[in-house]
């Protein structure tokens, strides 16, 4: 099976080398679980090994992002020459819909060789919808079309709670390729960060509970470790 290293360390390992190629994997997760530190280390780290990236912003501006990125990330000391080389590359569509998202990445994919995208989030693109039926409909034409597409993607998901006997399970859960949940957990008075993998189709994975922290030098993966 061919597979996309995500480059973090741990996550690889639990994953058996990576993200099955061109497949749509969600991270899910609560307000500072670590979400757009985990898709910023998966472009840059395949933007260093020569994939093309895309950030795909649809809340901040990507001036917003690159500028957060930078000062949040010591890891990220030439991300300037990266972006000047369109090898990482962060855009905002002009409208909130599944089909401007859609038709950004088909046009990087062919034009610049994008083989990695990130896209943050889905929660704003189904806020724009007034009725679920249509979210759904939409969200299934959607990813048909991504598994056609030669990228492997992935997308946030923001979760209403960042407790994991809180957190339930919606319609992105079924139909996206893969899950990986992140929580910030509360233990004694210390929030500890962890991650499980809930599903990812076409191969086997670790499904423990493990802690990981976001380091200068990148997240660390503790497999193995138990969350206390």
């Amino acid at each position: 099976m061919e597979r996309v290293a995500t480059g973090i360390e741990g996550l690889d390992k639990m994953l058996n080398g990576g993200i099955p190629a061109r497949k749509h994997v969600a991270l899910y997760g609560g307000p500072g679980a670590g979400k757009t530190s985990f898709g910023c280390e998966f472009l840059y780290r395949g933007a260093k090994a020569g994939q093309n990236g895309l950030y795909i912003t649809l809340e901040e501006t990507d001036e917003d992002i690159i500028t957060n990125m930078k000062s949040t990330y010591p890891l990220l000391t030439d991300l300037d020459d990266l972006i000047k080389q369109k090898k990482f590359e962060v855009v905002k569509p002009d409208k909130l819909q599944l089909e401007e998202v859609a038709n950004l990445l088909e046009d990087r994919i062919t034009s610049n060789d994008v083989k990695r995208a990130v896209i943050d989030s889905a929660t704003m693109i189904r806020l724009s919808f007034d009725k679920e039926i249509e979210y759904r409909q939409t969200l299934f034409e959607f990813l048909s079309l991504l598994r056609n597409l030669d990228c492997t993607t992935i997308t946030t998901l923001e979760a209403a709670t960042s407790r994991k006997e809180e957190m339930r399970f919606d319609i992105e859960h079924f139909v996206m390729d893969g899950i990986i949940s992140l929580y910030n957990l509360d233990r004694e008075g210390t929030r500890i960060r962890a991650l499980e993998i809930l599903k990812m189709r076409g191969t086997d994975h670790a499904r423990d509970l493990v802690p990981f922290k976001v380091t200068p030098s990148g997240i660390k993966v503790y497999v193995g470790e138990k969350v206390f």
